[in-house]
């Protein structure tokens, strides 16, 4: 059965997303201190150096947590990545809610925390994935949620 346009398009796109959540998940879990730094002084008025050196076992503890949630990124962006390779160009309805749920909850809960950090810059990057995630599920839904295979 030839994949219809839709999901090819929408695979593309959906591979775009995953691998910028990817990047992303993989500098926070890296280089925890280079998001951190950005979001600290915006967050709190202080800088970041400044409140290395006065509480550096508070500010490890800081970059620790940013390390783990960019390890959750990690898995939830290799998930992502395994469904799209492996079944979603098959038409398989659970894999359109899986990068549905998947994507949303990693987005979204990323984007509360970076407007609550006022951090525009990664802001705008989660409004990119958003984008790319709505899109990429938009274009194939009929096929995924109203056609049915013929078997």
């Amino acid at each position: 059965m030839e994949t219809k346009k839709s999901v090819q398009i929408s695979y593309v796109i959906l591979m775009i997303m995953m691998i910028i959540a990817l990047i992303y998940a993989a500098a926070a879990t890296i280089q925890p201190e280079l998001l951190v730094s950005r979001s600290f002084p915006l967050y709190t008025g202080q800088t970041w150096n400044d409140f290395l050196n006065a509480s550096p076992k508070l500010a490890n503890y800081m970059l620790i947590l940013e390390r783990m949630a960019g390890g959750l990124g990690i898995a939830t962006s290799i998930g992502g990545l395994f469904v799209l390779l492996t079944i979603y160009r098959k038409v398989v309805k659970w894999a359109w809610y899986y990068v549905l749920v998947v994507g949303l909850i990693g987005w979204v809960n990323n984007l509360i925390a970076n407007i609550l950090f006022k951090n525009s810059l990664i802001i705008m990057i989660i409004v990119a994935g958003l984008v790319l995630i709505a899109i990429g599920l938009i274009l194939p839904a009929r096929v995924f949620l109203c056609e049915k295979k013929n078997t």
